[in-house]
């Protein structure tokens, strides 16, 4: 599916509605070269701009969500410090004791709590414009952290009121890779935005 296509889909009046969907399970999965991270990066705001146009009317989200951590860890208190500070302080000292610690942040509820805490706020401040769509991006830079199969299966549960699509850098053969290069063996539950 090129990128002209995947706006044609979103600014369908029956693929916005949220409760429409294979299985009624609302996230969806664009799948990109990695080589064309920036020219994505830029598509992604153009659709989200094209989206806001009188003819469509729709206020979507773009989510970072390896931003979104970073701001996560910043707000959570560790000792006299921040998490995000503990973590940058420590790195060099023990590497394995830090990342995983942040494996265990990334998948911990209070992060997904944050992350819908976000949503949320954006879905009450659209004022008269429909928030069909929240665009997750950032996944390439959130990696290892932060897996797309096991984030999907983690925030499932909250993703209600709009449709979820992440911006995946990687390809499906007979499996999912990131990159192109790091194969994963877990399925996504994700439906693809894809033409094979």
């Amino acid at each position: 599916m090129t990128i002209t296509e995947l706006y044609t889909q979103l600014a369908d009046r029956d693929f916005q509605d949220y409760e429409t969907g294979n299985l009624f399970f609302p996230a969806y999965m664009y799948m990109y070269d990695p080589e064309k991270e920036y020219e994505i990066e830029a598509e992604i705001l153009d659709i989200k701009n094209r989206l806001h146009r009188p003819n469509n009317y729709l206020d979507v989200m773009v989510l970072d969500i390896y931003e979104s951590f970073i701001s996560y860890l910043k707000t959570q208190r560790f000792g006299k410090t921040t998490k995000f500070e503990y973590y940058q302080l420590y790195e060099s000292k023990d590497s394995k004791k830090v990342e995983e610690a942040l494996l265990r942040d990334a998948y911990d509820e209070r992060f997904f709590q944050y992350l819908n805490q976000l949503i949320q706020d954006h879905l009450e401040k659209a004022g008269d414009y429909e928030v069909a769509y929240v665009f997750l991006k950032g996944l390439g830079n959130a990696f290892p952290y932060i897996r797309a199969h096991r984030f999907i299966s983690k925030f499932e549960e909250f993703i209600k009121g709009y449709k979820l699509i992440m911006f995946y850098p990687g390809e499906v053969k007979e499996n999912f890779s990131l990159f192109k290069l790091l194969a994963e063996k877990n399925p996504y539950r994700a439906i693809k935005l894809i033409n094979e």
